[in-house]
C-alpha cells in the first residue's frame, strides 16, 4: 500500500526542458564518475502510453534500480567509498535524469542535432541564433525523496 507524506500534490506540469549544453555536461559528468556503466535506458512509446493512460495518472516517476543485491561486507565497503567520495574528495554532485525522444532508427532527438552538438554549443556560446528545432530534452525536476508527492512504498524503501 502506498502512503504519501504531507507534501503538495503533483499536477502533471512537473519537469522542464533543459539546454543541450547543460544536458551534455551532466551526462559527461555521469560517464566520468561511472566508466563502463550503462548510460541510458530506452522505453518504447507503447509502454509509456499505457502507463500514462491509466486512470488519474499525471506523469511517470523513474526509479534508479539494480538487479544485484549487496552483501553486508559490500555495503560496508560502499559506505566507506561514498564517504571518501563525498566528504574527503568532495566529488559528489546532484544526480539527474535527462530525457530525450528517440526515433525508430534509435537516434536521440537532440535540439540542434542536425548540426552536431559541438557546433550547436559553439553557436550558443557565441550568441548566434541557433536554428529552431522541434526536439526538446527534459530533466528530472521533482526528486524523491524530498519532492512533492513522494510516496512511501516498496519502491522507495519505505513499506
Amino acid at each position: 500500500m502506498e502512503t504519501r507524506e504531507g507534501v503538495s500534490l503533483l499536477t502533471g506540469k512537473e519537469g522542464a526542458e533543459i539546454a543541450v549544453t547543460v544536458a551534455a555536461g551532466w551526462t559527461k559528468n555521469y560517464r566520468n564518475r561511472n566508466p563502463g556503466s550503462v548510460i541510458s535506458q530506452f522505453f518504447g512509446f507503447e509502454i509509456l502510453q499505457r502507463i500514462l493512460q491509466q486512470p488519474d495518472c499525471t506523469g511517470i516517476r523513474i526509479y534508479y534500480a539494480n538487479s544485484a543485491s549487496l552483501s553486508a561486507w559490500q555495503r560496508f565497503i560502499l559506505a566507506i567509498a561514498n564517504f571518501l567520495i563525498k566528504d574527503v574528495a568532495n566529488a559528489e554532485g546532484e544526480l539527474h535524469l535527462v530525457l530525450a525522444g528517440v526515433t525508430p532508427d534509435g537516434s536521440d532527438q537532440i535540439p540542434g542535432s542536425d548540426m552536431g552538438i559541438e557546433t550547436f554549443a559553439l553557436k550558443i556560446n557565441t550568441a548566434s541564433a541557433a536554428a529552431p528545432s522541434a526536439s526538446i530534452l527534459g530533466e528530472q525536476s521533482v526528486p524523491c525523496p524530498g519532492g512533492a508527492g513522494c510516496p512511501t512504498n516498496v519502491l522507495t524503501g519505505g513499506a
